[in-house]
């Protein structure tokens, strides 16, 4: 030291480690309220998550359960069923020509599902139901041929026998050598 340089005092130098100490307090006090307010954020987001996914496993059970009552989980389980004895029952070559005609199958449900369609194949039905309620009572004597040629008399029997000829006609040209030809415009065999 100098002659010029003065000693600091101890009473200096316990000020100066004090006012050192009191801004390290301040630093660490800062610093764990900082830690005390992120705790509570913590806490209150842990809280809030707590709370939701409690009640998203309740909602989960819910509709877990109203699945089970409403029968999707058996509907699920005869599915299975059913894709089983899909794959058992057919060779790979016999699914994949399956697959390959699935847009002709899904166009002819289509087809067959419009209103009409459905009306007509509910009539259809009706009739089989009658035929065979009919043919359950009717004697076991075949009827005559006089009684059929009666029979053919009735308008209504004449108007669904040409009907049905006419299906079979408009058949026989879409599978048959002039398949290429629209069937439903082309003029029937009896009127060229």
């Amino acid at each position: 030291m100098t002659a010029t340089e003065v000693a600091p005092s101890p009473t200096h130098v316990l000020e100066a480690k004090i006012d050192l100490l009191t801004e390290q307090m301040a630093l660490l006090t800062a610093e764990a309220e900082l830690r005390g307010q992120q705790r509570q954020i913590f806490d209150g987001l842990s809280a809030d998550l707590s709370r939701v996914s409690e009640g998203a496993m309740e909602m989960a059970t819910e509709r877990l359960a109203e699945a089970e009552e409403r029968g999707y989980f058996a509907f699920a389980r005869a599915g299975a069923g059913v894709i089983d004895r899909v794959v058992t029952g057919f060779e790979e070559e016999e699914l994949t020509q399956l697959g390959d005609n699935v847009v002709t199958i899904l166009e002819t449900v289509k087809d067959v599902t419009q209103p009409e369609m459905l009306a007509f194949l509910g009539h259809m039905i009706d009739a089989v139901k009658l035929q065979q309620e009919r043919v359950d009572a009717e004697p076991e004597k075949a009827p005559s041929l006089f009684g059929l040629f009666k029979t053919v008399r009735d308008p209504d029997v004449r108007r669904g026998m040409a009907r049905a000829l006419e299906t079979l006609r408009v058949v026989s040209v879409e599978t048959g050598p002039e398949a290429d030809k629209d069937p439903i415009h082309s003029t029937p065999q009896g009127e060229k």
